[in-house]
């Protein structure tokens, strides 16, 4: 009878490794605990970047410019979680840019592309 306990507590301690493997894989999917909160919105237009700005830390990077094709300017703040992104950003350029609105109220650039770039992939 011993050998039956053993296999049946292995087979719980079994179980119980799945499911805790199954857990940590579903928060991984599904971005739990990343801090970002679900994407709400997404926008791409021309911006003019007219500073750059980081935290303390460093730990926090973005950028402020408005949208160079409409008439009315209103200054959009948008973090750059890309440091090397980052460094190659200038201001007083225009740049076409992609970016994701989040229910935190954050704004992150998925792309960016310098207008008339023949291989925006380099």
């Amino acid at each position: 009878m011993r050998l039956k306990e053993r296999v049946r507590a292995n087979m719980k301690f079994g179980f119980a490794k799945t499911g805790l493997v199954f857990i940590l894989l579903a928060a991984a999917l599904t971005g739990c605990g990343s801090g970002s909160g679900k994407a709400i919105s997404s926008s791409t237009m021309f911006i003019r970047v007219t500073q750059k700005d980081h935290s303390e830390d460093y730990k926090t990077k973005w950028i402020v410019g408005y949208n160079s094709s409409a008439e009315d300017v209103q200054e959009v703040q948008i973090e750059v979680d890309d440091d090397n992104l980052w460094n190659l950003i200038e201001t007083n350029e225009e740049y076409f840019v992609t970016y994701e609105g989040y229910e935190n109220g954050r704004y992150v650039i998925e792309q960016i592309n310098h207008p008339g770039d023949e291989d925006p992939l380099r």
